[in-house]
């Protein structure tokens, strides 16, 4: 009986295994999927947060931008609506200091009716106050040598200038030397001779000309109709009399056979020739023509002519290049080896320098940047109105005063 039982035990015994295995996997298996699923979840609640950071970081530095979204703080008005094209890349705005270093101040940009609109970093600087009067200029060199100091432009145009005496030391002594004369100097004449020739029958040359002479004949009108008229009729009545008066027997005969004596016609002319030398007539004149604005261009334009054909002349580099590498004219450089060299170690000083306390000039490191990659732009200064006028008697045209705009 009670092994009877115990074998029936053993079979509902291992009849229950089946069904607690079951059990157990299944208990195995939800424990399985919630550890995945709280693996995804981790790792989807990471990647949010990450990018919830991100994003957060993102925002803030975006609404640290100076002029995001900002309305123009002034808006000026240029003279030559050509001086800035409409809806280009922006212009950066610079502030002049007192010691004529700048600052980064805004931006700016040009509207299609010929305004500028410039957006300040910050409209209540105190600094802005002494700074009403802006300048549109060139990110070059020229503008750096306008915001050098007095002192600064004084000892830069003595380097300058060390340097020249160098030059014409070095270059006379170059073209005295029998190098030069017999190997190089009857290339450079031929080409020299050549490119003035070329730069003559150039068009835009000739056009310059014939525009010169349009504008001198007016001025040599006037010189006729007043300074020559004057002298000329002071002395046609003597002239006349004394004519007469060395031919009067040759008109009263008859059977005249000498010729006339014109020989008082000579001596007015040399007394004309005289008081127009003495009184500077045709040097006035000269002057006169020369100081027009046609002149000017024609000589800049004839002059620009002349460079481009020397540089187009394939044999400029040959000679040249010879010229330079020649041994034995090394020895007639010496005088401009000094020179060139404090000028080199001065002019960077003076150009890109940093100011005593100061930050690096912010104008000198944007055209630094310009120059290196080859992509110069525009940029506006913000100076006070006896900082522009001096800058103005330095350089009439490289800076261009902006109008204030008024409202409409």
């Amino acid at each position: 009986m009670s092994l009877q039982c115990v074998a029936c035990h053993g079979d509902i015994t291992r009849g229950a295994g089946p069904e607690r295995a079951a059990a157990s996997a299944e208990t195995d298996g939800g424990s399985a999927f919630v550890h995945f699923g709280k693996a995804l979840f981790s790792r989807t609640a990471s990647v949010i947060a990450s990018l919830a950071l991100g994003g957060l970081f993102l925002a803030a530095g975006w609404a640290t931008v100076p002029t995001r979204g900002a309305s123009p703080t002034i808006t000026f008005q240029v003279r030559d609506p050509g001086d800035i094209a409409p809806g280009g890349e922006p212009v950066p705005v610079f502030l002049m200091r007192s010691d004529r270093s700048t600052l980064r101040a805004g931006t700016a940009h040009g509207r299609p009716d010929g305004k500028i609109g410039v957006t300040l970093f910050d409209p209540a600087d105190p600094r802005l106050i002494q700074s009403s009067e802006a300048v549109l200029l060139n990110a070059d060199i020229r503008v750096l040598w306008l915001l050098a100091s007095d002192e600064e432009r004084a000892e830069l145009w003595r380097g300058v200038q060390a340097v020249g005496r160098g030059l014409r030391e070095a270059i006379d002594t170059v073209l005295a030397s029998p190098e030069f004369v017999n190997d190089y100097r009857n290339d450079l004449t031929d080409i020299g001779r050549q490119a003035i020739e070329d730069a003559w029958r150039a068009p835009e040359t000739r056009a310059a000309y014939d525009e010169f002479l349009r504008s001198a004949e007016p001025m040599l009108h006037d010189l006729i109709g007043r300074d020559l008229k004057g002298i000329v009729l002071k002395r046609v009545e003597p002239m006349i009399w004394d004519l007469i008066g060395a031919n009067m027997g040759a008109m009263v005969d008859v059977f005249r056979s000498k010729p006339w004596d014109l020989s008082p016609i000579d001596q007015t002319i040399e007394s004309i020739q005289r008081e127009v030398r003495d009184r500077g007539v045709l040097e006035k004149t000269a002057q006169r023509l020369f100081e027009s604005w046609q002149a000017k261009a024609f000589l800049q334009t004839f002059a620009g002519a002349v460079m481009d054909a020397v540089a187009r002349d394939t044999r400029v580099r040959d000679v040249l290049g010879r010229l330079v590498t020649d041994p034995r004219l090394s020895a007639s450089l010496t005088p401009l080896a000094k020179p060139v060299g404090e000028l080199g170690r001065l002019a960077p000083n003076v150009l890109f320098g940093v100011h005593p306390h100061a930050d690096l000039n912010a104008i000198a490191a944007y055209t630094f940047r310009g120059l290196l990659t080859g992509e110069g732009g525009q940029l506006i200064i913000l100076m006070s109105a006896q900082q522009r006028e001096a800058m103005l008697r330095l350089d009439q045209f490289a800076p261009r005063p902006l109008l204030h705009s008024v409202p409409q």
